[in-house]
């Protein structure tokens, strides 16, 4: 009995004693450079404020997402969503909700496991589903793929090879098929990200990362509409996105054979972009009515990192 006792009583304290995700996030947030937006982990990669930000604040479920929330009105996603969903479906238009795993789910800093980060997602998403919303949780493909760079060492973005797995599992998800045929040209470019530029402005640390680059994607008559943050338009638009024509957007475009229309946007895209959707679509009818499919793509910190928060915005009048 005495030994039954100390084995339960060592399994109870070392349940007690666990370190949770949330509590060395905040740990690693004590280690972003000061007037920076990044922490360099000593297995070299780095990792942006922000998304240590969400992963500190613990978990979203059970209402517990508006208490966390930076915002100080429309801290609830979910109503937003919501009516966006139902708003789309009235208009007989799919919509697929991609939120972007934090990097440290799948390349976790010093002290976080592999898959950790995503303990407080997983349950807020199946509050999200439980309200027929069609989330598409990207992190255990990223994680079964097995590739050591599904994003960027120096970037807050997911990387080609990110890129293409999201691609491959949002197709999964699209009926939309056309009959077009993209082709695209790899190429080896060496990029700074903007963790890297953050720490070092006039001499940031490169990476090498290899793109796919397609023609001819991007078409505003297209059924496919993705809309989103700036992870629809890295490798993508140029400038401080690193690269033209290599994006989600063109990844996507080969894999259903037609084209992909586009509206993102930099920084938060919890309601700017679904305001800019609004006006495109009430400036010019026949453009929405074409629409077959709307994915949703943006950063899992939105949920909490959202500092003008999730306002209700109607698809059309």
């Amino acid at each position: 009995m005495k030994k039954f006792l100390t084995i339960t009583t060592l399994a109870v304290f070392s349940l007690l004693t666990a370190t949770e995700p949330a509590d060395l996030a905040a740990e690693a947030l004590k280690k972003v450079t000061p007037g920076t937006i990044t922490m360099k982990d000593p297995n070299g990669w780095l990792y942006s404020r922000n998304e240590l930000e969400h992963l500190s604040k613990g978990a979203l479920g059970n209402g517990d997402v508006i208490k966390k929330s930076t915002a100080k009105r429309n801290q609830d996603p979910i109503p937003a969503l919501v009516k966006f969903k139902d708003d789309l479906n009235a208009l007989g238009i799919q919509l697929i909700l991609v939120p972007v795993p934090p990097k440290a789910a799948i390349h976790p800093f010093t002290g976080l496991q592999k898959a950790e980060a995503m303990r407080y997602l997983k349950p807020f998403y199946e509050e999200l589903r439980a309200k027929g919303i069609d989330v598409l949780d990207l992190s255990d493909a990223f994680l079964k793929s097995g590739n050591e760079n599904v994003y960027c060492r120096t970037d807050a973005h997911w990387s080609s090879a990110g890129i293409e797995i999201a691609a491959e599992e949002i197709a999964k998800r699209i009926e939309v098929k056309g009959n077009k045929s993209f082709s695209g040209q790899s190429s080896s470019v060496k990029i700074s990200g903007d963790l890297a530029k953050s720490l070092n402005a006039t001499s940031p640390e490169t990476e090498e990362i290899v793109l796919q680059t397609v023609s001819g994607a991007i078409a505003k008559d297209s059924p496919v509409l993705l809309i989103g943050d700036s992870h629809t338009l890295v490798f993508s638009t140029g400038g401080d996105m690193l690269a033209d024509n290599a994006g989600l957007a063109e990844a996507l475009a080969v894999k259903l054979h037609t084209s992909i229309d586009r509206i993102g946007v930099k920084g938060s895209a919890a309601t700017a972009v679904r305001i800019n959707l609004f006006r495109q679509g009430m400036k010019d009818r026949a453009w929405l009515k074409n629409k077959k499919v709307v994915i949703y793509c943006f950063s899992c910190r939105e949920f909490t990192e959202a500092t003008g928060g999730w306002s209700i915005v109607p698809v059309t009048k």
